[in-house]
């Protein structure tokens, strides 16, 4: 078991790692530019709206929850218990929200909460995904989680503005000299961003990250982190108390550390045996971010890896999505990366062997990744194409289906985070990640056959890995991953305007 947790771990840092051994010893030091400030963002009003106070939070956070019914004054509001999630499922079955916003103490917010709430949010309806779109409000204090709500009811408004700046922080790269600190413009782990975004990536030694660089990230309306996490800390780089003096700008951040959305309780993985922890609230990593002045956190509960968070990211980029369609997405891509369901979720206890595979490692450690903020929030407008161009033709029993690549200057996207078997090097498989609309009629798919999957005219090798049809409403929605060689990190064969697969759903 101990490999298993070191292959985690590893690769928790592994893009970070990769990406700045590319960039270091040519990274001028530059200075900060003005940039332009995003178009107003938006609340996505469609649909149902929910407020879920548990009641400890309903006593704590009375003045958030009041401004969260300002934001969304037709939103009902429902009180529940996280220890009995019966109620609340059936409460959740007879409104069928969109959108859900969930209050809770940090204490009460763990990974298996937040396993169970998954599993519980994807039993609304018969398919495999999750039904709604949901994010957490918490803080420190009362004090905090009102000004967490009060900076999402200002950019909901317009009244605060993103930057058009995204500053992309890989962490610690153990191969410099440790006080090396390098800031430069565009991004190898992000290119995309460059499409709308003024954008910059910092890399540092295991010391480089000191209070002088902490206005390294101003000015950012998007901050990724990247690292080696724990609930206290970015290792060897920001902590929870050093986090809250960054000069942040109003900001959309995306952690891919481990464990850095830990707010309370927290399983600490040894040699396959668990530990359960407590974080204290004034070292949180996640509740030090939260007192700082982001409007919206992505963040794991447990062992995570970097590869999802840069997944998020791109999915906002080509689908100007709302922040819980976000999450959702990455939800939705563990139910294909497992085949066509959601994995079992164990319920952790202190002491616990586990025997998990590298696979269910990072397969559940995704799935512990949650929205801190507004699932509602609609951060900026699509700015990228996205990664496929999908034709369907009804043809009598069946559906053809041709699906073509059209943004090669995707990267996470077209990675498969959860398999390495058809890597040439063992840094994960390339995958195509389908998501299109079923014409009416077809809400039901029994078998999907790949005809081809050809570039520039010439086959190449695949894999189905899953699918499953996702019922919305009136609209259905197929999903399939499929698997295809890759030929070192993020590199492929693949990857190149024009990849074609041809594929036969009946």
């Amino acid at each position: 078991m101990r490999s298993k947790i070191g292959l985690i771990m590893g690769v928790c840092g592994g893009a970070a790692g990769i990406a700045a051994a590319i960039i270091f010893g040519i990274i001028p030091l530059i200075r900060h530019s003005a940039p332009l400030e995003l178009e107003n963002s938006t609340m996505d009003t469609s649909g149902v709206y929910i407020i879920i106070v548990s009641r400890k939070a309903d006593d704590v956070y009375t003045q958030a929850i009041a401004i969260s019914k300002e934001i969304h004054p037709g939103a009902d509001k429902l009180v529940f218990s996280p220890t009995n999630l019966k109620d609340v499922k059936a409460k959740l079955k007879k409104l069928q929200p969109r959108y859900a916003l969930l209050f809770m103490t940090p204490e009460e917010i763990d990974v298996n909460f937040a396993w169970k709430w998954l599993k519980m949010a994807s039993e609304i309806d018969n398919d495999p995904f999750v039904d709604f779109c949901y994010g957490f409000i918490t803080g420190r204090n009362a004090e905090a989680a009102t000004a967490f709500m009060k900076r999402i009811k200002a950019a909901a408004s317009g009244k605060l503005k993103l930057a058009g700046k995204m500053i992309d922080n890989l962490g610690p790269n153990t191969q410099a000299q440790p006080s090396a600190f390098y800031q430069n413009r565009g991004s190898f782990m992000i290119p995309v961003f460059s499409e709308r975004f003024s954008l910059e990536t910092i890399s540092h030694g295991r010391q480089g990250f000191t209070k002088e660089r902490l206005s390294s990230m101003d000015g950012a309306g998007i901050i990724h982190w990247g690292g080696h996490g724990y609930p206290d800390r970015v290792v060897d780089s920001l902590n929870g108390p050093f986090v809250q003096k960054l000069k942040l700008s109003p900001c959309i951040a995306f952690n891919g550390a481990c464990y850095t959305g830990v707010t309370s309780t927290w399983f600490n993985m040894r040699a396959g045996k668990l530990k359960e922890e407590k974080v204290d609230a004034s070292k949180s990593f996640c509740l030090g971010v939260l007192t700082n002045n982001v409007i919206a956190y992505f963040a794991s509960l447990h062992p995570d890896h970097g590869i999802p968070v840069y997944q998020e990211m791109e999915y906002m980029a080509t689908y100007g999505a709302s922040l819980g369609e976000i999450i959702k997405h990455t939800y939705d891509g563990v139910v294909l990366g497992n085949g066509g369901a959601l994995p079992y979720f164990e319920t952790l206890v202190d002491g616990m062997i586990l025997n998990w595979s590298p696979k269910e490692i990072m397969l559940k450690g995704t799935a512990s990744r949650v929205l801190f903020g507004d699932p509602a929030y609609v951060p900026v407008k699509a700015f990228s194409n996205p990664p496929f161009d999908v034709k369907i033709r009804i043809k009598e029993e069946e559906l053809e289906i041709v699906t073509t690549l059209v943004n090669p200057i995707l990267k996470s996207y077209y990675t498969d985070t959860y398999q390495s078997d058809m890597s040439k090097t063992r840094q994960f498989n390339d995958r195509a990640l389908l998501v299109f609309g079923l014409p009416d009629g077809w809400d039901i798919i029994k078998k999907i056959s790949i005809s081809d999957v050809t570039v520039e005219g010439k086959s190449i090798k695949h894999r189905l890995i899953g699918y499953a049809v996702e019922s919305d409403g009136r609209k259905s929605y197929l999903h399939i991953q499929i698997d295809l060689p890759s030929s070192g990190y993020m590199q492929s064969q693949f990857r190149q305007k024009g990849a074609m697969i041809r594929l036969i759903a009946k």
